[in-house]
């Protein structure tokens, strides 16, 4: 996919508590989207993040139009880096996971990142209970207050490339068809919470929130047990994944991040297609390969926003991906890069 475009706002004060809203996920479409496709999204879609989080709350724009694959439009919220960890640590109670996170935050990332700001999509700033957030507008062109009508989480396109043939989950799918709600999926993800400010499409990585500022998943983003790797150094060493206690444990069943400036988000995992395994965060969209969602893919994408403020339902199951240990200071990757399709942002 292409890769998220951001336009960067200061977040305002943060209420005592986090703001519960009850809408859920939400999908506008627009006219040239089907009704029938837009009732998938705010039924079936929008359903497995609301059975999964209490407070995974967005209002996203579905449209179409001219990328690869699918490309969101958003918004990053700044605050304190105190701020951000005291808002993730208001929670009365924090499962496992978000125990260990909290941890790994204070014996790994307060010293390199504690005198700065956080990058903060405006639906996890607003999950963490952050007021005076701003948005964009349906087309993802320009910021508007949240709130207001036509301001959007989000805005998410999907491409019109007839070229690039797309599956709605009717009939058979071809071997070329790319799954339409899969990719929305992963798009969501991101408006959620689970992009890196590193940016990777100029000739070399850059940050787009600022000079070694991080977004809240970057501050997840390890190569050994112990080694963080920050946002200033611009990494391009392979091998970088999500670990949820300071390095010990790679928690995205598996996945590693994808660290080259090659146009797939650094945020994203490096794609394994047709191989696999596969996972909505993928870098790249597999084609022929319906049915993918963050309930049945491993946990990785669950795991990640349960770390960054989301918090699970007491009705979900949490997930128990295959968490690969990290012994000796590194991870293998084997056999990477079979098939190379259309990216996802």
């Amino acid at each position: 996919m292409k890769p998220n475009q951001y336009l960067r706002l200061a977040a305002g004060t943060m209420l005592a508590t986090a703001l519960a809203s009850a809408n859920g996920i939400s999908y506008t479409c627009d006219p040239s989207v089907a009704a029938s496709t837009c009732t998938f999204l705010n039924t079936t879609v929008a359903g497995l993040y609301d059975s999964t989080f209490k407070n995974a709350n967005a209002d996203i724009y579905i449209q179409y139009g001219t990328t690869s694959l699918a490309a969101t439009s958003s918004v990053t919220n700044d605050v304190s880096y105190s701020a951000y960890v005291a808002a993730l640590a208001s929670d009365g109670t924090p499962n496992s996971l978000r125990s260990s996170a909290l941890a790994s935050l204070a014996a790994n990332a307060a010293a390199p990142y504690g005198g700065g700001d956080v990058a903060l999509s405006t639906a996890l700033a607003s999950a963490l209970g952050f007021t005076g957030l701003s948005g964009v507008n349906a087309a993802g062109t320009s910021s508007c207050t949240f709130g207001a009508s036509g301001c959007y989480n989000a805005s998410i396109t999907v491409t019109n490339d007839p070229s690039t043939p797309l599956y709605y989950r009717t009939g058979t799918e071809t071997a070329d068809e790319y799954d339409f709600y899969s990719a929305i999926e992963h798009e969501t993800d991101e408006v959620l919470g689970t992009s890196s400010c590193i940016s990777t499409t100029g000739p070399s990585l850059a940050n787009n929130c600022g000079t070694g500022e991080p977004s809240a998943a970057d501050l997840f983003r390890y190569s050994s047990a112990g080694n963080l790797v920050l946002d200033s150094s611009l990494s391009t060493t392979p091998g970088a994944y999500f670990s949820f206690d300071g390095g010990v444990t790679n928690g995205a069943n598996g996945n590693v991040y994808n660290t080259l400036d090659n146009g797939d988000d650094y945020g994203d995992f490096v794609s394994v297609c047709p191989a696999g395994p596969l996972s909505v965060q993928d870098a790249e969209g597999c084609p022929g390969t319906s049915g993918l969602d963050i309930t049945n893919d491993g946990g990785a994408e669950i795991n990640m926003l349960n770390a960054v403020g989301y918090n699970l339902n007491s009705s979900a199951i949490a997930p128990e991906p295959d968490t690969v240990l990290l012994l000796g200071g590194g991870l293998l990757v084997i056999g990477l890069f079979a098939i190379r399709r259309r990216k996802l942002a």
